[in-house]
């Protein structure tokens, strides 16, 4: 087994076209491709994996903001530690508009046409295949079977937990069926969180929302189980390709995305293939909100933006206290805010508050003295004042207008 069955592994490559690397810290030991692999926007491939992130202790499968997407897969011989990396393909083709406009966000626009000619030697393929490459590629190096998509699905809900328990608590209130007579405002729930680019929040909600014992989703084909299964994916598609642009990201990518899963979609055979997709759909569609957001800003301005996403409830969220959790100088931190996002980081906080005193209230349904006390207003007329300063409205006002979407 010291060649890892290379003879096998090159005829599964022939056979799929898609890369195969074994890695060991970064190194690449063994590779079965017909390019060269590296990102030209990186000086060698130790680089790339590393600004992947895809050599952690657990299966990922990754989808970088340069359009490409990997599958890697942990595993150990004898006393090493090896990573099996199938990929890079293209999952959602890009246009040349959209390389454009990442290399100027990068300022790297000098290496577009290498950039360009890099992408275009990769191929174009569908998740489902890195997912079934890797299932066969493993099994040839190890002998025995894993379970990719179950691996992935426990994964995508071991992120890093926001000390925002309410997320938690209105989950728990789903399973428990309380809410259940709110039904549309819980599915707009699912796609807030696809805007917000919440990963670690949509799964286990949508599975909670899922899984409820007395609501029958639609029949959308009189025919078959499977096509009402893919009608609804397709629905839930339109949807999240919407609330991806309202999170900022740009149409054109947003729509490219929702036309290549519609088409890796009408590719599955069984209804346990399409039931997992469906959580690939929504995840998908949220982490290119996510990587959307970390695109616009410097890594020290989305490290305080994550740093306030996570702590919104603790009473000391100052300026101050984030430059110091963050070891950045404190004045330093503000202009650097100011001149990226528009507003002062103080700002930014007040208004990060209005905004999840106002999911609070819709999906929640915390009482302003709530919201107060958890958000760490001072007193109800103060938190009157800025909910009115940043919405136009009191929050009463907001209360009374539920058509009214605030997002």
């Amino acid at each position: 087994m010291k060649d890892f069955n290379k003879g096998l592994l090159q005829t599964l490559f022939e056979m799929t076209k898609i890369p195969i690397s074994i890695v060991k810290r970064s190194e690449q030991i063994n590779i079965f491709s017909n390019s060269k692999l590296t990102n030209p926007l990186f000086e060698n491939y130790q680089e790339q994996l590393l600004d992947c992130g895809i050599q952690d202790q657990y299966i990922q499968l990754v989808d970088t903001i340069y359009f490409e997407s990997f599958l890697s897969i942990p595993f150990t011989k004898g006393r090493t530690n090896y990573w099996l990396i199938i990929g890079p393909i293209i999952h959602n083709p890009p246009t040349k508009k959209s390389i454009n406009r990442l290399l100027k966000k990068l300022d790297r626009l000098f290496f577009q046409e290498e950039f360009e000619n890099y992408l275009f030697t990769l191929k174009i393929d569908s998740k489902n295949q890195l997912i079934e490459t890797g299932h066969m590629a493993y099994f040839i190096i190890n002998g025995v079977e894993i379970n990719i998509r179950e691996e992935l699905s426990l994964v995508k809900q071991k992120e890093e937990p926001t000390n925002n328990t309410f997320y938690s608590d209105y989950i728990a209130d789903v399973r428990e069926k309380s809410l259940y007579h709110h039904d549309p405002l819980l599915e707009r729930r699912i796609y807030q969180l696809v805007e917000d680019g919440n990963t670690t929040e949509i799964l286990p909600y949508y599975k909670a929302f899922q899984n409820r014992g007395d609501f029958e989703h639609g029949l959308l084909s009189r025919n078959s189980e499977m096509r009402s299964l893919k009608n609804r994916a397709i629905a839930m598609i339109t949807l999240a390709t919407r609330a991806a642009i309202r999170g900022g990201v740009h149409p054109e990518d947003a729509y490219s995305l929702g036309d290549v899963l519609i088409q890796d979609l009408e590719e599955l055979t069984s209804i346990s293939k399409v039931s997992w997709y469906r959580e690939e759909i929504l995840y998908d569609f949220t982490e290119m909100v996510k990587r959307n957001k970390k695109q616009n800003f410097s890594r020290k301005i989305t490290l305080s933006q994550e740093y306030i996403y996570k702590h919104i409830y603790e009473s000391d969220l100052s300026v101050k206290f984030i430059a110091e959790k963050l070891e950045i100088n404190p004045k330093y931190l503000s202009n650097l805010f100011k001149k990226e996002v528009g507003i002062s980081l103080s700002e930014y906080i007040q208004k990060s508050k209005i905004q999840e005193a106002k999911k609070m209230m819709i999906y929640f349904n915390r009482s302003v003295t709530d919201i107060c006390n958890q958000l760490n207003f001072t007193d109800q007329s103060y938190f009157t004042k800025v909910f009115k300063r940043h919405t136009q409205m009191t929050p009463k006002e907001f209360l009374k207008n539920n058509s009214f979407d605030p997002f």
